[in-house]
């Protein structure tokens, strides 16, 4: 075969590699969308796993943000109420949900802290916290049923008691206050003091910032303390 034509031919299989190698080349490129858009499609089954349930918000059903009006704290701390935030907790077997009222001057803010019985299985009486905390240990129970009461009831009212020890760490002894309430006790504290009022099965704790003596903020948390009641 002559030359040329074999010139010929291998300049066209040269041309016929070139164009081979030039599709092979783009097919990754054009494949690389889909291979990027593959993660929004395993999306939908990562977001389909089922969530765990969410633990149920624990709340009062007495609001205590509605027990004292800002005209009633006025005439008191001399300022209108700017915010009332409310926040619930649960403490052994025991809701205590408090509003605090907050004022133009922060440190004129009152705090109100309302201790209600839990719902369901574990729930106590707040009756037998006061009883602990002010009026001595509770009445004697039947043996039976001491033995029966098990370790969680006893941990649920170290557990509460304390709390109300914290909240008035470094207080002088309570101090019987007559006239409000079934029973009431005045905390005074180097920081002012807080006033704790108990009905039927309901207690709640009042406390007032700002200048002032023991005795001026005791008179003054006894007086938001009748409005609250008439209230409850």
């Amino acid at each position: 075969m002559p030359i040329k034509t074999y010139a010929v031919l291998f300049g066209l299989i040269l041309i016929a590699a070139g164009c081979k190698s030039s599709d092979n080349s783009a097919t990754p490129t054009a494949g690389s969308s889909p291979a990027a858009g593959t993660a929004p499609v395993s999306t939908p089954a990562t977001s389909a796993a089922p969530n765990p349930p969410a633990a149920a918000a624990v709340k009062s059903k007495i609001d205590p943000c509605t027990l004292l009006t800002s005209n009633e704290l006025k005439q008191i701390q001399g300022e209108p109420v700017k915010n009332a935030l409310r926040s619930d907790r649960d403490q052994g077997g025991l809701i205590v949900s408090q509003c605090y009222y907050s004022l133009p001057t922060a440190t004129n803010s009152v705090v109100l802290n309302v201790t209600t019985a839990a719902e369901g299985a574990g729930a106590r009486d707040p009756r037998a916290l006061w009883k602990e905390t002010f009026g001595g240990p509770p009445e004697e129970e039947r043996e039976g049923d001491r033995d029966r009461k098990g370790d969680r009831d006893k941990k649920n009212s170290k557990t509460a008691a304390s709390r109300i020890e914290g909240e008035e760490k470094d207080s002088a002894p309570p101090q019987k206050v007559t006239g409000i309430g079934e029973e009431a006790y005045w905390l005074a504290s180097p920081i002012g003091g807080a006033l704790y009022v108990l009905k039927k099965s309901v207690f709640f704790r009042i406390s007032v910032g700002g200048a002032g003596s023991a005795d001026s903020k005791l008179n003054k948390s006894k007086t938001l303390a009748r409005k609250a009641l008439g209230r409850l």
